[in-house]
């Protein structure tokens, strides 16, 4: 079911994002924003009644030239795209999850510190960090094992909440970038666990993981709010430990504004 609802709400949120004067189509007397599905089918030359049944998420047969010509119509990234796929053909067989984190990874982390380091997992599970990430980000030894999520902190723990600077566009960004992560990932069952389980725990996440919006981002800006109310700039870098597929190491430097 959740495939379903992912591929639908996935199409029907993109198609409302494309402005039909891209394609010579009027924008009057439409009742929905976008594209509307028989402009979607005529431009990626299928059939109306073929694309409305992908739309629904129904079980037909999809060639990947058709899904692509699709893709191309939404005017899809190529992360959005490499999604969508996922979405329809399901992930590629690949080696079993690590389990483990490495220990040089865990050393590599230590020796890091002053600067905040931590180590997750492509779903945004925290596994490992320093003393400086937990004194500069969070201290995930205070909350249950199953809650130390990156994704789920933001939207069901308060105190790390607060600590968020600009803290809707940083959910947005996660959100985005959960999803990217997902579509490259051979382990779906991890990421939906956490997707099941955010949805159960809180409306706004509902709300913004219908947006749809996929993102993938390896590197960037993070800014904190410290406990006296100082906002901390940092720039970030997410680096996949070779020996184990999955598993990133998180660094963050401090910059001066």
């Amino acid at each position: 079911m959740m495939r379903n609802d992912n591929v639908k709400n996935f199409l029907i949120q993109h198609r409302s994002r494309v402005n039909p004067e891209d394609y010579g189509f009027s924008r009057r007397h439409r009742r929905v924003e976008g594209l509307r599905r028989e402009e979607v089918a005529q431009l990626a030359a299928v059939s109306v009644s073929w694309y409305t049944w992908l739309e629904q998420g129904r079980d037909i047969r999809i060639s990947p030239a058709a899904l692509r010509r699709i893709g191309k119509v939404l005017q899809l990234s190529t992360t959005e795209q490499a999604y969508l796929d996922t979405l329809i053909f399901g992930h590629k067989s690949g080696p079993a999850q690590q389990s483990e984190v490495p220990e040089e990874a865990m050393a590599m982390v230590d020796a890091l510190s002053p600067h905040p380091a931590f180590i997750r997992r492509a779903n945004m599970d925290i596994l490992y960090w320093n003393d400086a990430a937990r004194q500069h980000i969070y201290d995930w030894s205070l909350i249950p094992e199953s809650d130390r999520n990156s994704l789920k902190l933001l939207f069901i723990n308060a105190g790390y909440k607060q600590k968020i600077y600009d803290w809707e566009q940083a959910a947005r960004h996660s959100i985005a970038a959960f999803r990217a992560y997902y579509a490259a990932s051979q382990h779906a069952e991890a990421f939906e666990k956490v997707v099941s389980d955010l949805s159960a725990r809180s409306e706004l996440f509902r709300e913004m993981w219908h947006a749809q919006d996929v993102n993938k981002v390896g590197a960037g800006n993070k800014a904190l709010i410290d406990s006296e109310g100082k906002i901390n700039h940092y720039t970030y870098t997410s680096l996949e430990i070779e020996s184990a597929p999955g598993i990133f190491v998180i660094f963050y430097l401090a910059r001066q504004r």
